[in-house]
């Protein structure tokens, strides 16, 4: 990914964490919404293979993606994203287990722990920094 300097964006650099942030959060919450609205579809995209998890399954997780990613970009502080992303690691260290007892629904545990780890690199890579001035409705950057 491309860093924009402050000095060229005009933007402060907490603007630009802030505005990574929610970026890393919408295009998560998307996903989430594909889940929760297409699970069969998104299943057969994703992970293609002969079994795929019950749609009810992937509909909890695409609302508990959706929930997830609402609230980090309605609070895209620090503290909110380490939770965010230790809720997504524990969904990864989830599928290491689903993996070794469920061998019809391997890839799609695979995939899964795959997405859940890299919403968690995308999550702390964008964080803002603890430094950070915290952001007060109706102030200005």
């Amino acid at each position: 990914m491309t860093s924009i300097s402050p000095v060229r964006s005009g933007l402060p650099a907490r603007s630009q964490r802030r505005a990574r942030t929610r970026a890393v959060s919408a295009v998560l919450g998307l996903g989430g919404v594909a889940m929760a609205a297409a699970p069969r579809w998104t299943v057969a995209h994703l992970a293609p293979g002969r079994r795929a998890p019950a749609n009810w399954l992937v509909r909890v997780l695409g609302l508990r993606t959706v929930v997830q990613s609402a609230v980090l970009l309605t609070t895209p502080t620090r503290p909110a994203l380490q939770v965010g992303a230790a809720v997504d690691a524990l969904h990864a260290a989830s599928m290491v287990p689903a993996w070794l007892l469920f061998p019809r629904y391997r890839q799609a545990a695979a995939v899964s722990g795959g997405i859940a780890v890299a919403s968690v690199l995308a999550q702390l890579a964008v964080a803002p920094q603890s430094d950070d001035a915290p952001h007060v409705p109706g102030d200005v950057d």
